[in-house]
């Protein structure tokens, strides 16, 4: 659902990069918000023309060289020597500058989780939910914040652990299997613990 939305996102950006579409108050928003991550601007380059990245990167070069000229050097340099991880320069001017698109993923992010936690009241969901892949760890982290029956807490703990296993055997079973002939009797399963594993731990590329 998520990869849905930020797809469904960026193809909305994508549309709002138009030249036509330069004094929309959408645009103006994500130029006040400095752009992009580094990984949904890539993304944004992949599906935009290269007019509508051009039009995107001149105002937000545009601003940023505004900035540079009218900030005191010396105030500059010492917050780029104290400055953290996150801190981004476009923030000195105006709005706190951030991706606009992280943010609104991470707001849909959590109503399904919340949504998730309704719906696993249900006991034919949780079989559906216990045969499946289930969470990722990062968003088995993040739902334990939603959860408020320890019945259910207690039933998420014990799915992911099974989920684990069954991820761990096929994986198991699938390098066992790796010559002829037995690799002909590998199971789809088997086949994919490779992927499996690495959503089950850090959730889908790009997620």
């Amino acid at each position: 659902m998520l990869r849905q939305d930020e797809f469904d996102s960026l193809c909305h950006w994508v549309g709002e990069s138009a030249e036509q579409y330069k004094g929309s108050q959408d645009r103006k928003k994500l130029i006040a918000s400095g752009g992009f991550c580094n990984y949904h601007f890539w993304e944004f380059q992949r599906l935009s023309t290269h007019y509508g990245s051009a039009g995107i990167g001149l105002e937000l070069i545009d601003r940023l060289a505004k900035i540079l000229r009218a900030c005191d050097r010396r105030r500059l340099v010492d917050i780029f020597r104290k400055r953290n991880e996150d801190f981004k320069i476009l923030s000195l001017e105006g709005e706190g500058a951030d991706c606009l698109l992280c943010r609104d993923l991470k707001k849909n992010e959590q109503a399904y989780l919340k949504e998730l936690t309704g719906v696993l009241k249900d006991s034919g969901y949780q079989t559906r939910y216990a045969k499946g892949c289930g969470l990722c760890l990062p968003h088995f982290i993040k739902i334990i914040d939603y959860v408020e029956d320890d019945t259910l807490l207690e039933f998420l703990f014990k799915a992911e652990i099974s989920q684990l296993e069954k991820i761990k055997s096929d994986a198991m079973n699938f390098i066992k299997k790796r010559q002829p002939p037995l690799c002909w009797g590998q199971t789809e399963d088997e086949k994919k613990s490779g992927l499996k594993a690495i959503e089950k731990l850090v959730g889908r590329s790009g997620a």
